[in-house]
């Protein structure tokens, strides 16, 4: 299975997994990057079902993914609060040698110069290729409103038939305040490793994006956003009140 997902923040693909793995598995190990796999990697030898993560862009996943239906779980949030994440990742990743200002951050976003790419190509790209794959769209606020309603969705996607007492205890684990206290989760080993400046899990909230935008950055972005995703037939949650 490939999740690709967008600084979304919560991870609810543990419901493959045993109740064991879910609390003894760090989350790096659990679903290593794709983008991190090399030719004698030992990842390319460990038995199904295997799991990957990626932020890359459909055409560069593994053509085996079209070719075989693998299920690919897409995590989607709204760009607002991407935005913001956005802003946070990259006052805290090491590898980034300049900090820059929201406003900078806003604006590489809105031009497709933010780390990562395009945000709006990457959502149009993946909903484009929607037939070709197996795939599954989950937005980060329905799992906010109705985290076991979506597990148990995933899990039928998944074709996992789990006990009520299994499904309540991967909704335990996957909830955002459990993970970011669980060093299992929470990445605080690269923290205490130097290779992040400060934590990265923040808050995990819809529509803190209203903390950092003025008037005039929101009135613009909902105008590029019109422009570029206007025809796009999934739709966004801005916050939890609307």
């Amino acid at each position: 299975m490939v999740s690709s997902i967008w600084r979304s923040g919560l991870q609810i693909s543990v419901c493959v997994h045993s109740q064991n793995q879910v609390e003894d598995v760090s989350n790096r190990m659990r679903v290593p990057w794709l983008e991190g796999m090399s030719f004698n990697n030992v990842f390319r030898e460990s038995h199904d079902p295997r799991m990957f993560r990626t932020h890359v862009f459909p055409d560069l996943l593994p053509k085996d993914v079209k070719a075989k239906k693998i299920k690919v779980v897409y995590v989607m949030r709204n760009p607002k609060d991407v935005l913001v994440s956005l802003y946070h990742f990259t006052q805290s990743w090491i590898q980034l040698e300049s900090v820059k200002t929201f406003g900078d951050i806003f604006w590489d976003f809105l031009e497709d110069n933010a780390p990562g790419g395009s945000w709006f190509d990457h959502v149009l790209h993946f909903h484009r290729e929607k037939d070709q794959m197996d795939i599954h769209f989950i937005k980060y606020e329905d799992m906010l409103m109705d985290l076991r309603g979506e597990v148990v969705k995933l899990c039928a996607f998944l074709g996992k038939d789990l006990t009520d007492e299994a499904i309540d205890h991967v909704v335990e684990m996957s909830t955002f305040k459990n993970m970011k206290t669980n060093p299992k989760a929470n990445y605080k080993d690269l923290l205490e490793a130097d290779k992040y400046r400060k934590p990265t899990m923040r808050k995990g909230e819809a529509g803190d994006w209203k903390n950092y935008f003025t008037v005039a950055q929101n009135e613009h972005f909902d105008k590029v956003f019109k422009e570029r995703m206007g025809e796009f037939p999934l739709s966004f949650t801005w916050d939890l009140q609307q």
